[in-house]
C-alpha cells in the first residue's frame, strides 16, 4: 500500500512539474535583438569632438641625494674629538669643521721649513745689495713681511733676468713652492664641509688612526634630491627639459613637486626605456625613498581620447560614413594602458565606439549615438 502511494505521489510532482515549466516560458519576455528595421546590426557609435587633452606621464623611482661626495683621507694621523662628531645622520653647516685630524708633528716641520726659508733670504740680502741694489728696498720690504705663522707671502715679480737667474741659483723658487706645498697639505689635516647637508655613512671614533687614502664617510646634501626614472620612447618625445612633475609617496603624506631636468640619450636595451632625471627638494624628503608620480608635459591642444580596445591594430579604427563602416588610418600620439589619444581626426566624424568582433570594411550598420 504505501509503494503505491508513493508512486502516485511522484507521478503528481512530476505533472505538477511540466504545467509550471509551461507557464513560466510563457511569461518570459522575448531578446531584444540587435538587428534593425534594415536589416543592419546596431553599433555603438559617438562623434568626435577635438578639445585639449592634458598628457600625464606616470613615473616612480627612488630618491638619490642631488650631491653626495665620498670623503677620503689625504693625510694619516689621529683623529681628534670635537663637539659634534661625523656620525651617520649628523647634519653640518657649510665651513663647518667635519673631521679634525691630528696636525701637530706635521705642522712643526712646516715651521721648521719656513724658518730656513727666511734664515736664507736674510743671508742674500749682502749679496742683493751689493750686486742689485735697485731691487735692495723691494727685497727687504719681501723679508719684513714673512710670518712663519701665516701663509707664505709670493715672492717678488723680478723683470731682471740677471736677478731672476740669480734667485733661481740659490733655490728661492724651489723652496718657496716646497713650503706653499706644505702649506697645502696642512689645510687638509682639517677637513670643512663643502655644503650644508648630513653625513650618511660614517662612524669614525675619535683617536682612531686615519691613514692616507682611507675613505671617512658619505656626506650629501640633505634637501635635494633627484629621481630617476625609465620613460618608454613614445612618451619621451613628448616631454621637455622644465617640464614640472607632480610626485607623492605612499609611506609620507604629502606632495611635492620637482622637474624634469635631464633625459638620457641612452636606451636601455633590456626594457626599451630612457632613463629621465627629476630635480626635488623639501625637508621632509629622504634618500631612498620611493616616489611616484605623474610628469605634467605641455599636452595635446586638439585631440580625441578613445578607448584602446577600439583600434584595429595600432593605427586604425572603423569611421561610420553613409551607415557603412570605412577602416580609417589614424594618428594616434600617444598610448595609454586603457586609452589611446587621437589627433587629426575632423569635429563631427562617426566612429565605431565599441568591440565589434565581425565588423569589416563596408559593412552596412545603424548607429547608435552615445549621449556623451
Amino acid at each position: 500500500m504505501k509503494r503505491q502511494v508513493t508512486i502516485v505521489l511522484g507521478g503528481l510532482i512530476i505533472v505538477g512539474g511540466l504545467f509550471l515549466k509551461k507557464y513560466m516560458a510563457s511569461q518570459a519576455t522575448p531578446p531584444t535583438r540587435t538587428i534593425s528595421n534594415n536589416g543592419a546590426p546596431v553599433v555603438i557609435a559617438k562623434k568626435v569632438i577635438n578639445q585639449p587633452v592634458p598628457n600625464k606621464i606616470s613615473v616612480s623611482g627612488k630618491l638619490v641625494a642631488d650631491i653626495k661626495i665620498e670623503i677620503f683621507s689625504e693625510v694619516q694621523g689621529v683623529l681628534l674629538p670635537q663637539a659634534t662628531l661625523f656620525k651617520e645622520g649628523q647634519c653640518f653647516s657649510k665651513g663647518q669643521t667635519l673631521l679634525k685630524i691630528d696636525s701637530a708633528e706635521f705642522y712643526l716641520n712646516l715651521m721648521s721649513s719656513k724658518s730656513s726659508y727666511l734664515n736664507m733670504l736674510v743671508q742674500l740680502g749682502p749679496d742683493i745689495k751689493y750686486d742689485f741694489p735697485e731691487v735692495y728696498e723691494s727685497w727687504n720690504n719681501y723679508v719684513a713681511h714673512i710670518d712663519i705663522k701665516k701663509p707664505l707671502p709670493e715672492v717678488p715679480n723680478p723683470t731682471d733676468v740677471k736677478y731672476k737667474n740669480f734667485l733661481t741659483s740659490r733655490d728661492v723658487y724651489k723652496q718657496y713652492y716646497s713650503i706653499k706645498s706644505q702649506e697645502e697639505k696642512l689645510s687638509k689635516y682639517n677637513i670643512e664641509a663643502p655644503f650644508s647637508g648630513c653625513v650618511s655613512e660614517g662612524n669614525l671614533q675619535p683617536g682612531s688612526m686615519v691613514r692616507i687614502g682611507q675613505k671617512i664617510g658619505t656626506y650629501i646634501q640633505s634637501n635635494s634630491f633627484e629621481l630617476e626614472v625609465s620613460v618608454n620612447i613614445a612618451n619621451t618625445a613628448l616631454m621637455d627639459i622644465g617640464d614640472s612633475v607632480l610626485l607623492q609617496s605612499q609611506d609620507l603624506a604629502g606632495k611635492w613637486f620637482g622637474k624634469v631636468e635631464r633625459i638620457s640619450q641612452h636606451i636601455d636595451q633590456t626594457t626599451q626605456t630612457i632613463k629621465v632625471y627629476v630635480s626635488v627638494s623639501s625637508p621632509e624628503l629622504r634618500e631612498g625613498m620611493f616616489l611616484s608620480g605623474s610628469i605634467l608635459t605641455e599636452g595635446f591642444p586638439k585631440a580625441v581620447v578613445v578607448p584602446r580596445e577600439i583600434l584595429i591594430g595600432l593605427d586604425e579604427l572603423f569611421v561610420i560614413k553613409d551607415s557603412s563602416l570605412v577602416l580609417t588610418e589614424v594618428n594616434v600620439v600617444k598610448i595609454g594602458e586603457s586609452e589611446v589619444v587621437i589627433e587629426d581626426l575632423a569635429d563631427g566624424t562617426d566612429i565605431l565606439y565599441q568591440v565589434f568582433s565581425s565588423a569589416y570594411n563596408g559593412m552596412k550598420v545603424s548607429p547608435k549615438f552615445l549621449s556623451k
